[in-house]
């Protein structure tokens, strides 16, 4: 296997890496600075809620996004079992 071919698969592994974890981090990001505006604005200082509700948030992301997560990571690791009988070692 040539330097520049594993290179370009670890980018495409980063880059997969990234793509799957994009909608749980955008959800708690955007849970965290709703709450965290209400928060300011109600002077509210409970450190339980924001915590709560970002967790609640980042389950049902996973529960509805995890068909296209596991679809994704099946399909790339089968990619990447294909290509082991292919490396000279």
């Amino acid at each position: 296997m040539e330097t520049g071919y594993f290179v370009q698969l670890c980018v495409q592994t980063l880059w997969i890496i990234f793509i799957l974890s994009l909608p749980t981090v955008i959800a708690a990001s955007v849970i965290g600075i709703i709450i965290s505006l209400i928060q300011a604005i109600t002077q509210l200082q409970d450190q339980t809620l924001p915590f709560l509700l970002k967790i609640i948030a980042v389950f049902s992301t996973l529960a509805l996004t995890y068909h296209w997560m596991g679809t994704t990571i099946i399909n790339f690791s089968s990619i990447i079992f294909e290509m082991i009988p292919k490396v000279n070692g």
